[in-house]
């Protein structure tokens, strides 16, 4: 079995750190937008404007080109074993379908699983084309996502009706269940089954579009093996860390309500993503050796059962049938809390990584890759 490059997984873990972080405002509040969150003490203020310039929409990329480069080496495995490759492939994709829709109906509806699963069964046209043709599709893809930002201030907003708030914040746990997949007396869930399979093919369609330039960028640097060498890069990684601060001062004009600073702040979000990784990756190759290294590498290796805990752990401290603290801490107690929960799952990941090499939930997706021979 050939061996993990660990940078990849330390980066992946990184790239948690940043997801739980921007999905907090979510978890708290159902909502990411200042209106409905309404900060008013200073540290609040704080907290919503770094999380806001910092780290939304520039974390999930960097976890979209993760999933890139996985993919190529999830192939050249399967090649290597000379075992057929469109199989696993789609059931990959299904795979991470099933786990997504479980994890929408029965945890949390801001759920990446499905996107990426949908999104794959689309992006594997791309996987046997040129690098050339990958970094061109990754260029388009992400110019079509740019009028975005003309028409939503707040990227991807996931906000939630004032109704579906309430039932969150006091709902018992099947009332919050039946919002989330559907089931209420103005849509029966006969007519939810009949519009699936068109449902299933939109998102497909559409998380094309919002994961595919990363995605299709972490292909291309598989394709030409940008890890396996990565401490000869390290004048290229030096460059990319300038896009920083760029992408800082880009996203910083994020209520500037003019289509420029839109722009600014779309073309930002995806500058700091390069730049994060970058910057990350130079911190790893300096610092390999250390615990804390290694235990970003545990959290990324099991980085499907890390995010899935996130949202069963936070759902369960905010959400009625819980703790019901929805919308009652403040957004700079929220992310004291983020922080506090990754540095736990960085601590139990790498006692866990001491005794097993995949964690449960990869363990029951690569079953169900290889039909249980895996």
């Amino acid at each position: 079995m050939k061996k993990r490059i660990e940078a990849i997984d330390a980066l992946r873990g990184f790239s948690l750190l940043g997801i739980l972080i921007a999905n907090m405002l979510y978890f708290q509040y159902g909502d990411i937008t200042q209106n409905t969150i309404d900060p008013t003490t200073w540290w609040d203020k704080g907290a919503f404007y770094f999380t806001k310039i910092f780290v939304e929409a520039s974390f999930y990329p960097i976890f979209g080109f993760l999933f890139g480069y996985g993919i190529i080496l999830f192939i050249r495995a399967l090649e290597n074993r000379d075992l057929k490759t469109r199989g696993p492939l789609w059931r990959r994709a299904i795979g991470l379908m099933i786990l997504g829709v479980l994890h929408i109906s029965l945890i949390w509806d801001g759920d990446i699983l499905f996107t990426y699963g949908a999104g794959l069964v689309i992006i594997m046209l791309f996987i046997k084309r040129k690098v050339k043709t990958m970094l061109i599709w990754a260029t388009i893809l992400a110019l079509l996502m740019m009028p975005l930002f003309l028409v939503k201030t707040d990227f991807l907003t996931l906000a939630e009706s004032e109704k579906t708030i309430a039932v969150l914040a006091s709902g018992t746990y099947w009332e919050v269940v039946q919002q989330r997949i559907g089931i209420t007396e103005d849509i029966p869930a006969v007519f939810g089954l009949l519009v699936l399979p068109i449902a299933i093919g939109l998102v497909a369609l559409i998380s094309f579009f919002v994961i595919g330039p990363f995605v299709l960028l972490g292909m291309a640097a598989a394709r030409t093996d940008f890890f396996s060498n990565i401490s000869g890069k390290t004048s290229l990684l030096k460059r990319l860390v300038l896009l920083v601060p760029i992408g800082l001062a880009c996203k910083a004009l994020f209520y500037w309500d003019h289509f420029a600073g839109k722009l600014l702040y779309g073309a930002g979000t995806y500058m700091l993503a390069l730049g994060y990784m970058a910057l990350f990756t130079l911190l790893y190759l300096a610092n390999h050796e250390s615990k804390l290294s290694k235990a970003f590498a545990s959290v990324g290796r099991l980085s499907l059962t890390n995010y899935l805990m996130q949202s069963l752990i936070f759902t369960t401290i905010f959400y009625g049938y819980g703790l019901g603290f929805f919308g009652e801490l403040g957004v700079a107690i929220g992310l004291v809390l983020a922080v506090a929960f990754y540095a736990i799952q960085l601590f139990v990941s790498t006692l866990y990584s001491k005794r097993f090499s995949i964690g449960p939930v990869e363990w029951l997706l690569r079953k169900f890759i290889y039909l249980g021979k895996g």
